[in-house]
């Protein structure tokens, strides 16, 4: 027994490591698969899906997704255990256990308890856990920012430590262009601080300023006009008082360790000032800075720690329970409320295609569909036949059309045609808030005559899903036997001139089970004879699907026989031959 409690004094910090670990991998695939994809994380999720069939993120318009290689190629990987979006999610979740393990070694640079403190820290704020629950590369991205930075501090000591940091920063790089902004101070630290010929690690980083620069600096000069820091600190609620603490954190921090310090804060810093002033808004964009600003608060209570003692874990357990995903709803990635949709951020928008019900899912793969942003719809359902033009900010009027090499338009995800005029019905349109919200008057026209006539078949907070059907034209909502089926409204309809296998008759199950093949959730047209209905008030039609006669189709299969009864029988002769 003794053994073990020395062990545990002598490696308090290893297991305390793993425990929070351990609580941090929790919070992070609890609930994991249960909120839809937001758009792009629909986008990340089907080019890494076109790795698997492919080898490349080429999405079937012909575009190559040139963004985030490693994280897509690991996302591609954790695929292969599900096509689904939990497994499109685990990545960010490695992620991000990694961040808290990178936050707790950074953290014992500056205190005995900083390790622990800080990853703790890091393993509850809510935005470390929604941003870890993401199948996009925002966590890898913060991840590799400061892993680059901590592991050039390293390089001081042992130059060997420039190989790790040379990495991260060309993967930092590669999951983002504004990793660019790290170059400047690896060039400066590798030139003061190495020797002999480490310092030429620095040529990697200049050569990278040197052909990223130009294209950084015109994507700069064309989106900053607007400063949305006040957009950004709107978000602040659960955090602010951290605001106040990181100052006097990294006073602290700086008085113990000034270059680690500055390595930390300063590229922070001037990559948070350039985010504040593109032109358009996103959360996701200033996330990174969650990691020092959670970090250097930590390390000042690891310092109160030290200097007042045991006290200061109530204080530290009081500051961390406000912004943590324990028990405040507000947070949207708690508990005891997990997350159903995204952090109220109108910047990251969702299409919640998972909640259509299951029979309308099915009809929008049976016949033809249509709809606007395609990621999500070809993640859920099925390739879309058609899609409609849309700007996907705002800017413009279509920024999803696609000049193939063989001169079609198509949409630039799913390579359907892109409509240029309503098409001929039958068909069901996808109308999605995210797309629709953003369309030009003209656009607004075409929808309205796309959709005129057409029926809302289901709608929820995101979108609305039209069906479109000629007059003599009607969906199949269940197939009763080898002859007789139920429309969506309810009507039952006998097919004429065929009589199929009553149930409990040899053959009815097999007969049944092809016209369910044939129809089912389908769009069928409907051509009367000379009845109405017959005596039980079933309509009595002769059946279509696309070209397809049915009940012809059900004669020549063997599936049922031709029966003439009353004066329906203009086709009968039709069906029998």
């Amino acid at each position: 027994m003794n053994k073990v409690i020395k062990s545990i004094k002598k490696n308090y910090g290893l297991y305390g490591l793993i425990l929070i670990l351990l609580f941090a991998f929790f919070l992070r695939v609890y609930s994991l698969g249960k909120p839809p994809l937001w758009v792009d994380e629909a986008t990340s999720s089907m080019a890494a899906k076109m790795i698997l069939e492919k080898g490349v993120p080429v999405f079937d318009s012909g575009l190559l997704y040139g963004r985030a290689y490693f994280f897509h190629y690991v996302q591609a990987f954790f695929l292969l255990f599900g096509e689904n979006d939990f497994f499109a999610r685990f990545p960010s979740v490695i992620f991000g256990l990694l961040t808290v393990m990178l936050a707790y070694f950074i953290g014992k640079e500056y205190s005995k308890s900083g390790g622990l403190i800080a990853a703790l820290f890091t393993a509850v704020f809510y935005l470390e856990v929604f941003y870890s629950r993401q199948a996009r590369f925002y966590q890898l991205f913060q991840l590799l920012f400061f892993s680059s930075l901590y592991f050039l501090y390293k390089s001081k000591e042992n130059p060997k430590w420039l190989y790790l940091a040379t990495v991260s920063f060309i993967l930092c790089l590669d999951t983002q262009i504004a990793g660019l902004v790290l170059a400047p101070f690896f060039i400066i630290h590798i030139i003061v601080y190495n020797k002999k010929y480490y310092r030429l690690f620095s040529i990697i980083p200049g050569m990278y300023l040197i052909k990223k620069f130009i294209p950084a600096k015109s994507l700069s000069s064309e989106e900053t006009t607007i400063n949305y820091a006040s957009q950004y600190f709107s978000f602040t609620g659960n955090m602010r008082y951290l605001l106040i603490l990181f100052i006097p954190g990294v006073v602290w921090a700086f008085l113990k360790k000034k270059r680690l310090t500055l390595l930390m804060v300063l590229p922070s810093v001037v990559m948070l000032a350039g985010i504040f002033s593109l032109k358009t808004f996103a959360l996701r964009y200033a996330y990174f800075f969650a990691f020092p600003l959670i970090l250097y608060t930590s390390l000042l209570f690891s310092f109160l720690y030290e200097k007042l003692g045991k006290f200061m874990l109530i204080a530290i357990f009081l500051v961390l329970i406000v912004p943590s995903n324990l028990i405040y709803p507000q947070t949207y990635v708690n508990l005891i409320l997990p997350i159903d949709y995204n952090y109220n951020d109108y910047s990251a928008p969702e299409i919640s295609l998972k909640e259509i019900p299951e029979n309308i899912q099915q009809a929008l793969k049976e016949n033809t569909a249509i709809t606007y942003f395609s990621s999500g719809f070809e993640w859920y359902i099925k390739k879309p036949d058609f899609a409609i033009g849309f700007s996907m900010d705002g800017r413009g009027k279509d920024q999803i059309s696609y000049n193939t090499s063989d001169g079609r338009t198509v949409d630039v995800y799913s390579g359907a045609p892109i409509l240029s005029a309503a098409p001929e019905k039958p068909y069901y349109l996808v109308a999605d808030d995210f797309s629709t919200s953003k369309l030009k008057e003209e656009q607004k026209e075409f929808l309205e005559k796309a959709t005129e006539g057409c029926e809302i078949v289901y709608e929820n907070r995101d979108l609305k899903v039209f069906e479109c059907l000629n007059e003599d034209e009607a969906r199949v909502a269940r197939v009763i036997d080898g002859d007789t089926f139920e429309l969506e409204g309810g009507e039952i309809v006998r097919l004429i001139c065929i009589d199929a296998p009553e149930q409990g008759e040899e053959g009815a199950e097999e007969a049944k089970a092809y016209v369910e093949e044939l129809i089912l959730n389908r769009i069928v047209r409907l051509e009367k004879d000379v009845s109405e209905t017959d005596a039980y008030g079933r309509l009595l039609r002769y059946v279509y699907t696309g070209d397809l006669f049915v009940n012809k189709e059900m004669v020549s299969r063997g599936y049922a026989e031709v029966w003439r009864y009353g004066n329906d029988t203009k086709k009968c002769d039709e069906i029998e031959g």
